[in-house]
């Protein structure tokens, strides 16, 4: 059983309750604020002088984004708006969310130019400018499709008709991690979708998690996150079998990690008789786990079938996260992946990692001292510029780790982000025949 243990004597949970208590003011977790600013430029924009947004067409550069979103969070509904709220629901609900990048006198210039910048004028806020539900369909615990309603063929003719008209033909799925709410999976969407040059059509698979840190340390909201790897396996299939999308990148953070790890082994245990190749059945491309909150063993035991079933698994690590180090401590298990260290595997483990093909390990840590700076915390896949920028050049360039500006460690798979990664960025743009600062 992939599940921690939750079922505990009472002893042991009266102290855990206190413990959440004294570590809630430090313990954040996944949780952000309920307005999100723009995520910090990455560097290979703002060390380079490259924009995300040059290549735009003119008739095509309007401020808000288009994401779509598929979530299993139950529907709630006020005089004031509509949402989806924290509660389970028994469907998956799909449609279209637009976010809105700046307030109303932000111009699409204005854009271009905080889009660029390493220390903007103010904070560009995101916010859902529109929300449209286009239908619901079931999942049958056995991961099998029930859409009576049609909806499906909606919402494939509607992100077919997106991809055809994108500059890239790849699809992009943003899978949350815990304590964050429908809007943040959204936002991340757009705002990761925005660094990528707004080339790719974008989704945001949104799960019920809850916004406290009681839900996530006592397991509840762990137990939500296996318990909706069936939809998001079987929403991988559906895109798989009808949509056009010649590649499926998916990026996840955090608790998010464990519902991606456990929805793509249950694709591979469902069709692994079926078709000799399921990477070219699938058309996963790049599998991107920042941070991710995901007990070793599991992942290691996993990796086998995640390696036959996605072309590129990217697992971005740091020794100072601290959201991973106090959730190990406090919910028990072994390392997190988002933390993992060598000398904590075993031979067997490590063997398995060896042999892995497709396997990129960042090591973000690694190097701080010719750095003269650690890159620390768990946000810091999207707050540091060097950590963000490889998100985008392994999504968006579909560039392996040799082909990133990184640097290769002792173990074949272990990469880290050297002291002159903006001087290789600068190469790296100027090989593909990007123009950049003459400086650089």
């Amino acid at each position: 059983m992939r599940l921690e243990q939750i079922t505990m004597p009472r002893s042991r949970l009266v102290v855990r309750v206190a413990l959440a208590l004294s570590l809630s003011s430090i313990l954040v977790g996944c949780s952000l604020p309920e307005v999100e600013p723009l995520m910090p430029t990455p560097a290979l924009y703002s060390e380079t002088g490259a924009t995300p947004l040059a290549h735009i067409p003119p008739n095509q550069r309007w401020t808000p984004r288009k994401v779509y979103f598929a979530t299993t969070r139950e529907r709630s509904e006020s005089q004031q708006r509509v949402d989806y709220g924290n509660r389970q629901s028994s469907h998956v609900s799909v449609g279209l969310a637009m976010i809105g990048f700046g307030g109303p006198d932000m111009s699409r210039s204005d854009l271009d130019r905080a889009s660029s910048q390493a220390e903007r004028e103010a904070s560009v806020p995101l916010s859902m400018a529109g929300l449209l539900e286009a239908g619901r369909f079931s999942i049958t615990p056995t991961g099998q499709l029930e859409d009576a309603s049609g909806t499906t063929a909606w919402l494939l003719d509607d992100l077919n008709a997106s991809i055809a008209a994108s500059r890239s033909p790849d699809l992009l799925i943003y899978v949350h991690g815990a304590k964050v709410n429908f809007y943040n999976a959204n936002v991340f969407a757009a705002q990761l979708d925005h660094f990528m040059g707004r080339d790719m059509t974008s989704v945001a698979f949104a799960w019920p998690t809850r916004q406290n840190i009681f839900s996530y340390g006592l397991g509840d909201d762990l137990e939500r996150a296996y318990r909706n790897a069936p939809a998001l396996s079987t929403l991988l299939e559906l895109l798989a079998d009808r949509s056009i999308a010649e590649r499926i990148h998916i990026v996840t953070w955090s608790a998010g990690g464990r519902l991606v790890t456990e929805a793509l082994a249950q694709l591979h245990e469902r069709h692994a008789d079926e078709h000799p190749d399921l990477r070219e059945r699938f058309r996963l491309g790049t599998i991107y786990f920042a941070a991710a909150d995901v007990p070793g063993s599991e992942f290691i035991e996993a990796l086998p079938r995640l390696e036959a079933i996605a072309e590129r698994l990217v697992v971005t690590a740091s020794s100072n996260d601290g959201a991973l180090r106090m959730a190990r401590r406090f919910m028990r298990g072994d390392e997190r992946i988002g933390q993992i260290r060598s000398e904590a595997l075993s031979d067997e483990q490590l063997e398995t990692i060896r042999s892995s093909r497709r396997l990129e390990v960042i090591d973000v840590s690694r190097g701080s001292d010719q750095r003269g700076f650690d890159i620390t915390g768990h946000r810091y896949w999207f707050n540091h510029p060097w950590a963000s920028s490889d998100v985008v050049l392994a999504i968006r360039g579909g560039l392996a780790a040799g082909d990133r500006a990184l640097q290769p460690e002792d173990l074949a798979v272990l990469w880290s982000i050297p002291s002159d990664y903006p001087h290789r960025l600068s190469t790296l743009l100027q090989r593909a025949g990007v123009p950049i600062r003459q400086d650089n």
